[in-house]
């Protein structure tokens, strides 16, 4: 019932006297097994971390060995399944998706320590699909991307705002291989240009430092135009 209650309301708004309403149990009780509300919602993160891990595991649950494309779709379905398959994993994908939208300090050493392997797994996976020339901020820009691509999906549906000519309303397996299949598509599309890129010289890499001179010539350049 814990679970639940975060899940619709968040840490701050959820209180022990609606949990306890919901468990039919007591203050007392949840005093004696957990102490407080911060570290009941830190078990109860955790746990549902664990939950949604287990229903979608990381890379798919493929070898480390096997072929980078593959794990790459089986990053983004464990993203994409957590965070749109409610049936299996109950409200723990909200729960988690929640935390990620309005972070809680409560549980930043629990949430560090659960999120660090699958970041750390995510720059090895990009590093490798990119290449051994690479940057940090390509490396870190592409993972970021792939990432942010599947929550933008767990957001929609968390806020209702879904798109009408998207069928958010397909079985779920369904709605799960979709969406996977569409931001893999997308993503290794994109790693792969980037990947030439860098391969051809850098040319065509993106350069944040370059950024203000490339905006200083275009104002030079319009200015002499008038």
């Amino acid at each position: 019932m814990a679970q639940e209650v975060f899940a619709e309301k968040g840490y701050h708004e959820a209180t022990v006297e609606d949990i306890c309403s919901r468990a039919k149990s007591n203050i007392a009780a949840i005093n004696y097994y957990f102490g407080s509300k911060e570290e009941l919602y830190t078990q109860v993160w955790r746990k549902a971390f664990d939950e949604a891990n287990a229903a979608y595991p990381p890379e798919g649950g493929l070898d480390p060995d096997a072929p980078p494309e593959d794990r790459l779709r089986g990053t983004i379905h464990s993203l994409v399944g957590k965070l749109v398959d409610r049936g299996r994993i109950g409200h723990a994908g909200r729960l988690l998706l929640r935390e990620m939208m309005n972070p809680t300090e409560v549980i930043e050493r629990v949430k560090d320590d659960a999120l660090r392997p699958m970041q750390e797994r995510m720059r090895r996976l990009m590093k490798e699909m990119l290449g051994p020339e690479a940057s940090d901020e390509e490396i870190h820009l592409c993972g970021m991307s792939v990432v942010h691509q599947c929550l933008a999906i767990g957001i929609r549906l968390f806020s209702g705002k879904i798109p009408p000519h998207v069928r958010f309303d397909a079985p779920t397996d369904q709605l799960v291989k979709t969406l996977t299949d569409h931001i893999a598509r997308f993503s290794l599309a994109g790693i792969t240009t980037i990947r030439e890129a860098i391969e051809a010289g850098g040319g065509e890499r993106f350069d944040a430092t370059a950024a203000p001179d490339r905006k200083r010539e275009s104002n030079r350049v319009s200015s002499n135009r008038t």
